[in-house]
């Protein structure tokens, strides 16, 4: 409770703890939150002991904990799943995709947000205006159209233009077009002072030194939080890529397609989701305070 002596808004303020009533309620709310916590992992902690449980024993007892939790057992476990998954060729194409998803966040759509905030060409009102429409516009009306674009981009009509199909190049223009991050750059750009734009420009630097030299280092808050984000969802990217791969096939797909695999056992699928559970759950482990902290990045300049 001590976090609270200079909390003074909110549910309960620290003259709320100093009364009964108070206590009573901040005892509650605790107890009520470990609950929904405990219910929350609970799947996870099942999924997580049944992978390394034997396909035996699965079937013929409901023990929540698997009889032999020796590490030679939980070895054997992960090294005969990984062998058996063969997930490192899907892993290698969401590294490669990743990549490529977060080069291009950063460079068209922090560029965007540089045109936006410091270059403000004829009709930035208007152009921002329709940026901010396409983030209320439901997935599923350009759906479509989309499918079309990639099929022959980027004309989108007859046998005309290229065929992106089995190619990385949906996901990363995807990731090129996310709006909500254009503007995230924008409010961030806006809180840095023109000066900087015009002492780099008598510098002998154009817009895109002046970008790469000047803005986004200084941008380091919103591109961590950008990065992560990006990171995160490429990694459990699921629709688009089953849409459009075949060969190139990622690890969340990868995984799906084990479900129609009669061979794999339900111990060694299990196992197969937690290796693709693992990056995303150490992103968040290494990076929480700037995840947690970046709801504040959109509404607060400089």
């Amino acid at each position: 409770m001590n976090r609270f002596k200079s909390k003074q808004t909110g549910i309960l303020a620290n003259s709320d703890l100093k009364t009964m009533r108070g206590k009573v309620i901040y005892w509650l709310l605790f107890a009520f939150l470990i609950g929904v916590c405990f219910i929350s992992l609970l799947p996870t902690a099942w999924v997580l002991l049944t992978s390394f449980k034997d396909t035996q024993e699965i079937y013929s007892s409901f023990t929540f904990f698997p009889e032999d939790l020796s590490w030679s057992n939980i070895s054997r476990r992960i090294i005969d799943s990984w062998k058996e998954l063969e997930l490192a060729g899907s892993i290698l194409n969401t590294v490669f995709m990743s990549i490529g998803d977060l080069s291009m966040t950063i460079i068209v759509c922090g560029f965007g947000g540089y045109v936006l905030s410091k270059i403000k060409p004829i009709g930035t009102k208007i152009i921002f205006m329709l940026v901010v429409w396409t983030m209320m516009m439901p997935s599923q009306m350009r759906l479509v159209p989309v499918y079309i674009s990639w099929l022959h981009f980027p004309f989108a009509f007859g046998n005309q233009g290229v065929n992106l199909m089995d190619t990385f190049w949906p996901m990363w223009l995807s990731a090129a077009a996310n709006t909500f991050n254009v503007v995230l750059f924008k409010n961030s750009f806006d809180g840095l002072s023109n000066s900087y734009v015009e002492a780099g420009k008598l510098d002998g630097c154009g817009n895109m030194g002046v970008f790469f030299k000047i803005m986004l280092p200084l941008s380091m808050p919103v591109i961590i939080y950008v990065s992560i984000i990006t990171l995160s969802n490429a990694w459990s990217a699921f629709f688009t890529p089953y849409l459009v791969l075949d060969k190139n096939v990622i690890l969340p797909v990868q995984i799906y397609l084990l479900k129609s695999d009669t061979s794999v056992e339900m111990n060694t699928y299990f196992m197969g989701l937690i290796f693709a559970s693992l990056p995303p759950f150490l992103i968040f482990l290494l990076f929480q305070r700037h995840i947690m902290g970046g709801i504040n990045i959109g509404g607060v300049k400089g």
